[in-house]
């Protein structure tokens, strides 16, 4: 589903976000936000695309100087809007936004951060979450600090703010993945821990009379155990690209692969804007692990060695080093040595690193 970073600018600096370099490459240009004229050509693009929901990033979406603005419009033409927010609202916009009742606006609360807040911050977000619960739901962003130790208390925590606060029941999972200047994403091989958290989390949110849904996502097929039942298909090819739109009008495939910017008026719809990224994606020679090198799933092409933010890391290391170590060429590219690469002193090699460095750390404290 496509999406639009309406801003450049969050209350809150997260480890492993994926905008975090976007934000700092916008507002490095002067670009805190999206301006209005371009907001309004995004809306016509949208519409002569015949798509009518949009997905209002940033960001902070709402520290936006013009957001009641954005959202009447969209009301008026009658789009389905998401705002993906951090929460972080002040009181007279969230009396705004109660009072305009916008019909077709649905709000989404990231909300993993929300017990590491001081009081404060906490208290905004209860002022928005208890002001309108029917139109809030909440998500959250598994990254690796999930995985030392495993255990249940970020669901549980989720479930007393849905209870707490009466909104809407569901919860909406991501991975938190490599991108660029981020950290404590989820590294390659600890995916066969999260699929067994999300069946631990998944089974619990269930027998509360709590809806699961799981964002774009690229799990290594190897580590899907063949009897996996959960209410959202796992993915082990990525066969559809996001899209995501930025404040300058820039367009890319998605936040992993956002230095790969086109311009939105080079396309006159989503259709052939998916389809340029889909064929150009298609030419890169992917980039595989070492053990994937006799994997039936990788030889049938039903694998593409998880999400494209580890192959931008591979081939961002390569290039560093005059070409990279390719360990074997095949069918679908060369396989990449993992040793090389997380051992190395380039980019992926710094960010596995400190992505461990920080969820060791965070995994000495009580988050929840």
């Amino acid at each position: 589903m496509p999406t639009v970073m309406l801003t450049a600018t969050c209350q809150n600096s997260c480890l492993w976000c994926f905008a975090r370099s976007k934000m700092v490459h916008y507002r490095a240009q002067g670009m805190d936000e999206l301006s209005w004229q371009d907001f309004l050509t995004v809306v016509e693009f949208y519409e002569r695309s015949g798509h009518r929901q949009m997905n209002l990033l940033g960001g902070e979406p709402t520290t936006h100087s013009r957001i009641i603005d954005v959202l009447r419009h969209l009301s008026s033409r009658r789009f389905s809007t998401v705002v993906v927010t951090n929460g972080i609202i002040p009181s007279p916009l969230v009396d705004t936004l109660v009072q305009e009742r916008f019909p077709n606006v649905q709000y989404v609360v990231n909300s993993t951060s929300y017990f590491d807040h001081e009081p404060e911050k906490r208290h905004t977000i209860d002022y928005f979450l208890r002001s309108m619960p029917h139109a809030i739901s909440l998500s959250y962003t598994l990254t690796q600090r999930d995985l030392l130790p495993k255990n249940l208390h970020p669901i549980l925590d989720r479930l007393f703010l849905i209870m707490r606060s009466r909104l809407r029941p569901h919860l909406q999972f991501q991975i938190a993945v490599p991108s660029h200047e981020n950290s404590d994403f989820v590294p390659f091989d600890r995916y066969g821990a999260v699929v067994e958290l999300l069946h631990a989390w998944t089974h619990v949110l269930q027998k509360n009379s709590v809806s699961v849904g799981l964002d774009c996502h690229c799990i290594p097929a190897c580590h899907i155990p063949p009897d996996t039942q959960l209410p959202f298909p796992l993915r082990s090819v990525c066969t559809d690209f996001m899209v995501d739109i930025g404040p300058n009008l820039e367009v890319w495939p998605c936040f992993p692969l956002s230095t790969e910017t086109l311009k939105l008026d080079q396309f006159d719809t989503l259709a052939e804007l998916r389809a340029f990224f889909s064929k150009q994606d298609s030419i890169e020679p992917l980039l595989h692990e070492d053990g994937c090198t006799a994997c039936q799933q990788r030889l049938s092409k039903a694998c593409d060695a998880g999400c494209r933010g580890f192959q931008s890391l591979r081939r961002a290391r390569m290039s560093q080093t005059n070409g990279g170590r390719i360990h074997q060429q095949s069918d679908r590219g060369p396989v990449w040595d993992p040793l090389y690469c997380s051992r190395g002193s380039g980019e992926e090699g710094n960010l596995a690193a400190r992505s461990q460095q920080e969820a060791e750390r965070a995994g000495s404290q009580d988050f929840n």
